[in-house]
């Protein structure tokens, strides 16, 4: 049964557009690593993706190596231990820290890390459980699509130009953003999320922005 949170996620995004059941060596390999929350969702809902992949609930395991590159050398690094829970389809990974909980997203395109400096303190397990309800309850399609300068959506476009993206892809934009490309459907590719992130990575040191 679907706790009021999940049903108003699900009430924005409808129902999973791709569904990937999590297999009971995954959740018991997370226990005590993750919120008690996020497991019941992966054992109930899945590794899903909705909206045909703008957001979807991914395998942490497929995105250490991304999250060790990303946060080298910034204050993150021996701040907690962070785990991407979640993605959108232009590669924004939703991390949650072991003792911290969601406070950390990375924005590859973008170059940029966000930090929720206010909520960083050290939470209870009831506070993460929370924490998770929250995350999931507060997205929304809308913040995760990206515009043109028209205030046009373009995530249905890449979607009807390249087709659905498999689990190791994201749109990427060439040239990248953060060497002063621009958000147009043109501009769009279907990107390796594991090559493109190392690329867009060694051009310069992430931004962090903090709120």
């Amino acid at each position: 049964m679907r706790d009021e949170d999940f049903e108003y996620f699900i009430k924005k995004w409808g129902e999973a557009t791709q569904h990937r059941a999590v297999p009971v060596e995954s959740i018991e390999k997370w226990l005590g690593k993750l919120p008690g929350q996020l497991l019941y969702y992966w054992k109930t809902e899945g590794w899903n993706s909705y909206q045909n992949g703008l957001f979807s609930i991914v395998n942490p395991d497929n995105y250490e190596d991304i999250v060790d590159m990303w946060l080298e050398d910034t204050p993150f690094e021996s701040m907690d231990s962070y785990h991407v829970i979640a993605r959108s389809g232009f590669g924004e990974l939703y991390l949650c820290g072991q003792k911290t909980g969601t406070i950390l997203s990375i924005s590859c395109i973008f170059n940029t890390i966000f930090y929720d400096k206010e909520d960083s303190s050290e939470k209870t397990k009831e506070e993460l459980n929370f924490d998770i309800s929250t995350f999931f309850s507060s997205k929304n399609i809308d913040s995760l699509d990206l515009t043109e300068e028209s205030n046009t959506n373009i995530f249905s476009k890449a979607i009807e130009n390249y087709g659905l993206l498999n689990e190791n892809e994201i749109f990427g934009f060439e040239p990248a953003i953060s060497l002063g490309g621009e958000i147009k459907v043109e501009n769009v590719r279907k990107m390796n999320m594991h090559i493109h992130f190392d690329i867009l990575r060694q051009f310069s040191e992430p931004d962090i922005h903090e709120f």
